[in-house]
């Protein structure tokens, strides 16, 4: 049986998730005193913020925005 490949969507939302654990481990890394732990969280926040607008973007084009007003 062949095995289907992952979505749009489920990419989106794992290199989001990623993005939050790299938050998280910048954040601990800073606290522990770490030089390079707030360059970890901006880009973990950075990261998930731009896969929370691919996302955002990914369920207007698939609830018909795209379309347009006359259609």
């Amino acid at each position: 049986m062949a095995k289907q490949s992952w979505g749009h969507r489920e990419r989106l939302l794992a290199l989001g998730a990623f993005g939050g654990l790299l938050t998280v481990c910048g954040a601990v890394a800073t606290v522990a005193g770490a030089p390079d732990g707030p360059g970890i969280a901006l880009t973990g926040g950075v990261l998930g913020c731009w896969e929370a607008c691919g996302l955002w973007l990914w369920s207007a084009w698939l609830s018909g925005a795209r379309k347009g007003p006359r259609s």
